[in-house]
């Protein structure tokens, strides 16, 4: 038995993943807007590099004022319109199909072949 169940081909309850990634080719949004999110993101890290040298006060200043720098040019680029309002798309659903009546079908033949 202990050889049947290594021997197996598949991995009990595994299904495979269906799909395929898209290429937009874009990371979308302005480049406005990317500046202001990356203000904010050294900013933040600069605050927690502060805090993890010990309380470092003048970065958590340079940080809080990236972070400020940031939200206004976030204000000023409107970074909220950034939505990409695609047309829709009209594709078929792609099956969902388990394997499930394949793996019972053959654990029951293993089962059989052992009791025999």
């Amino acid at each position: 038995m202990a050889d049947n169940m290594q021997s197996q081909p598949y991995i009990r309850g595994y299904q495979g993943e269906g799909g395929v990634w898209t290429d937009t080719g874009s990371h979308r949004g302005r480049p406005g807007s990317w500046v202001a999110v990356a203000f904010i993101a050294v900013g933040f890290a600069l605050g927690g590099l502060s805090i993890v040298l010990g309380m470092s006060w003048w970065l958590l200043g340079a940080g809080v004022a990236l972070m400020l720098i940031g939200a206004v040019l976030s204000l000023v680029t409107d970074i909220f319109t950034d939505v990409v309002l695609d047309d829709p798309h009209r594709e078929p659903e792609e099956p969902h199909e388990t394997p499930l009546h394949k793996i019972k079908q053959r654990d029951r033949e293993l089962a059989a072949g052992d009791e025999a």
